[in-house]
């Protein structure tokens, strides 16, 4: 008789399986498909508060992964999003939904630790503000410029925080923060005057009553893609991109994006 023990390990806020397994063994086939994301992040991911459970647009797509691949869908959140990202790239996770930037120089740094599916979607910066506050943007636009002499809110990790810290003149201060949540409690409170924080989710979060508006977007024209464990060792990735190209062809994705942008 042969046995299979498998050790199930838990730390910080994630799982890694180990499996010992016979001379010649191979390792059981997965049911699972555990993905990981940080929230809140609206439109893409967040908590419904009314059944418990995590969705948004990405974790919709996840799902039609899942049921690509054969899988139960298993979402594990993070409270760090650069916890979240080097656990991609190590394999503590099977893939990660997470409005990931893959272009640009952030694009280029984490594409060394983990790999990319086809982008799925185009994103820019956009600056949240109090609903009295006095900045301006001419045409909806922002500029480096325009954040000049404001405490900016940046969560760590992200593009806008990259981004920030290349492009900031001198009279910027820039804060940074774990989470959105806590940013935006800041900007609430009045201890910062602006929180940078991709387009969509900005919209997301000045919903009427927020006390928050946008200022204006940054154009940055980022690329979104879905992220897996450096070298592709689940070989996952062709699955996913099949899947985003058969939503964009049978129409399933302009209905995704008017469920979750409106």
């Amino acid at each position: 008789m042969v046995f299979l023990v498998a050790i199930i390990m838990l730390a910080a806020g994630f799982g890694a399986a180990y499996y010992i397994l016979p001379r010649g063994g191979t390792p059981p086939a997965k049911t699972n498909l555990l993905v990981g994301t940080n929230m809140p992040f609206p439109p893409f991911e967040d908590f419904n508060r009314s059944n418990g459970e995590i969705e948004g647009f990405d974790i919709d797509i996840a799902a039609l992964v899942a049921t690509e691949l054969g899988r139960t869908l298993v979402v594990r959140q993070f409270s760090s999003f650069t916890t979240l990202l080097a656990t991609v790239g190590t394999g503590g996770v099977d893939m990660s939904v997470s409005a990931i930037t893959m272009s640009g120089s952030a694009g280029s740094q984490r594409n060394a630790t983990m790999d990319f599916s086809d982008p799925y979607y185009n994103a820019n910066q956009g600056v949240l503000v109090q609903t009295g506050s006095s900045l301006t943007c001419a045409a909806s636009t922002c500029t480096n410029a325009s954040l000049a002499s404001l405490n900016v809110g940046v969560q760590q990790g992200t593009t806008s925080e990259s981004w920030l810290n290349d492009n900031k003149v001198a009279s910027t201060t820039v804060t940074v923060f774990q989470t959105v949540d806590l940013e935006v409690a800041a900007l609430t409170a009045g201890s910062i005057d602006a929180v940078l924080i991709d387009l969509d989710p900005a919209e997301s979060l000045a919903s009427p009553g927020s006390g928050l508006r946008v200022a204006g977007a940054i154009i940055t024209n980022e690329l979104y893609g879905i992220a897996v464990p450096n070298g592709d060792p689940d070989n996952i990735l062709s699955a996913i991109n099949t899947v985003l190209a058969r939503i964009r062809a049978s129409g399933a994705y302009d209905t995704l994006i008017l469920k979750w942008f409106g």
